[in-house]
């Protein structure tokens, strides 16, 4: 029997966390279980290797590798709640359009064919078109209207595109206005396949300072015509004096277009427009 107790002392003396502590439970007094130290060279390369990341990361990136331009980011514009009417309204317009054959692209410039150009509309364009300027757009927002805007593009022969005037009173640079305009060209062709795009220049305005930045884009702009699918057309020296001045019996105020302006216009595309 003495025998006996003086061996379950030993075995208490050396084993002491066999009283009642667990290696999944930490107590008080009880010795924390501690993970093998790694060899010198083992943690000279976890050092010097950082640890992949997981295998979700590369399919969920949240920030692209190259960032994306201010003027080819699809946005609308913020806070304008007539700006959501119009494009509400202009959705439904396409959404009910069964044979149309020209689609109209832009800003104010491109809305006014309904106000300062409209005998011209009505006389060449609106049994076979549909306009889609609103005022004010920027490249960026043109994007996220036709982003947003289901279209049919079966009947869709044409889509005269006129953009980037907007983006000049901007931060943006020449380069920048240039790919946010040849965006929505591309858009337009990826979304209806068998649609050729008349792009136009930029127009002249004012002030003077925006020239330079024009003459620029619109030199880039037309780079994008290749004879089919996208045909460049510069109508800025037919609004232009020959001293460089903007007519004002064509732009009344230096912007927007007169109803001569828009007679201009269509008179240019119309060799386009009627080709079979």
């Amino acid at each position: 029997m003495f025998g006996r107790r003086l061996f379950i002392l030993w075995m208490f003396f050396q084993f002491p966390f066999s009283g009642g502590c667990r290696s999944d439970h930490f107590r008080p007094g009880c010795a924390q279980p501690q993970a093998p130290r790694p060899a010198p060279q083992a943690l000279a390369l976890s050092l010097s290797v950082p640890a992949a990341p997981p295998a979700a990361a590369w399919n969920e990136r949240t920030t692209p590798l190259v960032p994306v331009l201010h003027t080819t980011d699809p946005q609308p514009r913020p806070k304008v709640r007539w700006w959501m009417r119009r494009f509400d309204q202009l959705s439904r317009k396409v959404a009910s359009m069964s044979s149309v054959e020209i689609l109209f692209v832009g800003d104010s410039i491109t809305e006014e064919w309904a106000e300062s150009g409209e005998v011209i509309w009505r006389r060449h364009f609106s049994h076979r078109a549909i306009n889609l300027g609103v005022g004010g757009d920027r490249t960026q927002n043109i994007l996220w209207r036709l982003k947003n805007t289901p279209m049919e593009c079966s009947g869709l022969s044409w889509a005269v595109v006129m953009a980037g005037t907007n983006n000049l009173g901007d931060s943006d640079s020449d380069a920048d206005i240039f790919e946010g305009v040849a965006a929505i060209v591309y858009h337009l062709l990826d979304q209806c396949p068998s649609t050729r795009v008349i792009l136009m220049g930029i127009l002249p305005r004012e002030p003077a300072s925006f020239m330079g930045s024009i003459r620029r884009i619109n030199d880039m702009l037309a780079r994008l015509d290749n004879g089919t699918s996208v045909r460049y057309l510069d109508l800025g020296p037919q609004f232009l004096s020959p001293d460089g001045s903007i007519p004002g019996a064509l732009m009344p105020d230096s912007l927007h277009l007169s109803a001569r302006g828009y007679q201009i216009w269509a008179d240019a595309l119309r060799p386009f427009l009627d080709a079979p």
